[in-house]
């Protein structure tokens, strides 16, 4: 007879449940390596590779695990919105 498993590594085997599944701006600044602020005005401004919440908690935004799956390759490097394009200066 097989020995049943530790219920650590069981619980460990099934997805993300419950309050462990939702990110709050907090959360996802760490996640993002950034200020809670930046994360506020990445909402205000609506940038388009950050989902708009799930719902809200206590008044904050909050987001699924799921919404927020591969939301570091979406994101550009430096600012959030497209840099300008500059025509390159006129060969002399």
């Amino acid at each position: 007879m097989e020995a049943p498993q530790p219920i650590r590594q069981h619980l460990h085997a099934r997805p993300s449940q419950g309050l462990d599944d939702l990110y709050d701006i907090g959360r996802l600044a760490d996640r993002l390596g950034v200020e809670h602020a930046t994360i506020r005005v990445w909402l205000s401004r609506k940038v388009p590779w950050l989902p708009a919440p799930d719902g809200k908690l206590n008044g904050g935004a909050v987001w699924r695990a799921a919404t927020l799956d591969g939301i570091e390759e979406r994101r550009a490097p430096g600012r959030p919105g497209p840099k300008r394009h500059l025509d390159p200066p006129p060969s002399a």
